[in-house]
């Protein structure tokens, strides 16, 4: 299992990122990860159809987090990005599309290997439950701060 580590590219990640709705959130980073060549054309289409049926809005620890991903068809390489929006973003919560969620965190997943997926949602419940975590990278104005704190889950 790849690290989070070393799934994350300071690339990836967006400080005070102007966005009005959960699918600027989906097309800012969708656009992020092609550019780099994480995914293939058509993944951001894939994301924002997915999060409508599926949507991955969830409740933090006193900071909610939206964690938009989708299946691995249009993947090159897995990758976790980051985006801390300059106001909070609604995402529908997952399992509960008729609630919605006002999200702080956004960071969508780049999963290549389904087998995977679990491991990777493992290691974001993780940071749900982290309230002091949360609020630090809603806080930061640091790119390199945020993957610092990000990679300290690895250290299990």
């Amino acid at each position: 299992m790849k690290t989070i580590a070393t799934l994350l590219d300071e690339r990836l990640v967006v400080l005070d990122a102007d966005v009005e709705t959960a699918e600027d959130c989906i097309r800012l980073m969708a656009g992020l990860f092609e550019k780099y060549g994480y995914v293939k054309p058509g993944y951001g289409d894939a994301v924002a159809e997915r999060e409508k049926g599926f949507p991955t809005g969830l409740p933090g620890k006193g900071i909610n987090l939206a964690i938009p991903h989708t299946n691995n068809a249009l993947v090159n390489k897995p990758a976790v990005g980051v985006i801390i929006p300059r106001k909070p973003v609604e995402f529908a919560m997952m399992g509960q599309k008729d609630t919605k969620l006002s999200c702080e965190v956004i960071m969508p997943l780049v999963v290549q290997d389904s087998k995977r997926q679990v491991a990777m949602l493992k290691k974001m419940m993780k940071i749900i439950q982290d309230g002091d975590l949360l609020r630090r990278l809603r806080d930061s104005r640091d790119k390199a701060e945020i993957l610092s704190s990000l990679s300290v889950l690895n250290e299990e």
